[in-house]
């Protein structure tokens, strides 16, 4: 079988920093989570100190694994020596980030621009 990769992750870099914007506006099923986490971790390899920013924009579902993902880069990302934020997620889903605290856990802002600015 012929597996066909579908971007899940949209890169751009903005004044040094490494954006992410997720694709998909459900990150549920374990193959949409796999693959997200594949492109995510492939951002690290090979950089020496770079920061990222997350913007959840797009996002509108999102599964717990998902959180354990989060978890698991922003620990990459610090390894190399950078800084992992957090942007434009919505109410919704915060209540999860709240609920399991992940909100202290990770620099979180609500709009792209005053993430950027926090670098």
């Amino acid at each position: 079988m012929l597996k066909t990769l579908i971007p899940r992750v949209l890169v751009e870099t903005v004044h040094g920093v490494i954006i992410a914007r997720f694709a998909d506006s459900d990150l549920i099923s374990e193959e949409v989570i796999e693959e997200t986490k594949d492109q995510l971790l492939a951002l690290v390899d090979g950089l020496s100190s770079s920061d990222v920013l997350l913007n959840f924009a797009e996002v509108r579902f999102m599964s717990s694994t998902m959180l354990a993902v989060l978890l698991k880069f922003s620990r990459e990302v610090a390894r190399v020596g950078g800084r992992m934020k957090l942007c434009s997620i919505a109410p919704h889903l915060m209540e999860i980030f709240v609920i399991t605290r992940f909100n202290r856990l990770f620099d979180i802002h609500e709009e792209e621009a005053s993430a950027l600015d926090s670098f």
